[in-house]
This record gives structure tokens, sequence and C-alpha cells, in this order.
């Protein structure tokens, strides 16, 4: 069973890690090179279908990765079951900086103008990125520890 849960956990959070690391190396830059208006206009779209992706995935990890733990834990895998506690902060961490950082921020995103965004709109994206950057590091990180749990197991 440990070896099943350390599968779904993997791969669930590898889906969660590499999303964002393509979000972060591919699309981050694509999106600063964008005019303005062609912005704003393609980070409302991302906002609309993204979470409809990455909030049952991210709910999943979460789920999956807390399972590992205390599956591991009762089977007598400590340090599969210490590995997979810490990556499921990892996640938590993903989840919290997400809805707390970036989805404000989206929110706040959605009922700018494109043509006309407020005058502080490269301050908000900043912000955004910096938030996006430190989910991401968890996400990757959760990801490294639960490589780790499923050798361990």
């Amino acid at each position: 069973m440990v070896s099943a849960l350390a599968a779904v956990s993997l791969v669930l959070t590898g889906l969660v890690a590499g999303t964002m690391t393509i979000g972060l190396v591919a699309v981050r830059p694509a999106m600063h090179s964008l005019p303005t208006t062609t912005y704003v206009l393609v980070k409302q779209a991302f906002d609309i279908s993204y979470p409809k992706f990455m909030k049952p995935l991210q709910i999943a990890c979460l789920l999956s990765t807390v399972a590992l733990a205390v599956t591991a834990a009762v089977a007598g895998s400590r340090a599969c079951a210490i590995l997979a506690a810490v990556a499921a902060v990892g996640v938590l961490v993903n989840i919290i900086v997400t809805v707390r950082g970036d989805l404000p921020i989206n929110n706040a995103m959605a009922t700018w103008t494109p043509e006309a965004p407020p005058s502080d709109w490269q301050s908000q994206r900043a912000r955004w990125d910096h938030f996006n950057s430190i989910r991401t590091i968890a996400a990757i990180s959760a990801l490294v520890l639960l490589a780790l749990a499923a050798t361990a197991s």
C-alpha cells in the first residue's frame, strides 16, 4: 500500500510541480514580452481556465501525500513517513501561497480593463511573480522529498 500511495503522490505532485515550473520558466517570460493590453487579456483568460485544473490537482496532491505519510508511519517505514510528512508541508505551503498570495492578485486583475490597467499594474504583476516563485519552489521541494520517500518505503 505504501508503494502504491508513493506512486500516486509522485505522479500528482509531479503534475503540480511540472505545471508550475513550465509557468515559471516558459510562460512567465513570454507573458512579460507581451504588450500591456495583450498581457492583461491573456492573464485574465489563464485565470479562468487554470484553477479548474489546478485546484482539484492540488487538493488530491495534498490528500495523497498525507495518506502516504500516515500509511508509512503505520507500516513502520519511519524514513518514508517523515519524508512524506515534510513533503505534505511543502504541498500545503504551495496551496497557502496560492490562496493567500496569488488568488487575491488574480481576483484584482480580473477586474482590470485591458486597455487601461491600474497605474501600478507592473508592481502587482511583480508581487504575483514573487508568490508564484515561492509556490513553485514549494512544489518542486515536495516532489524531491516524495522521490526520496518512495525510495525509503
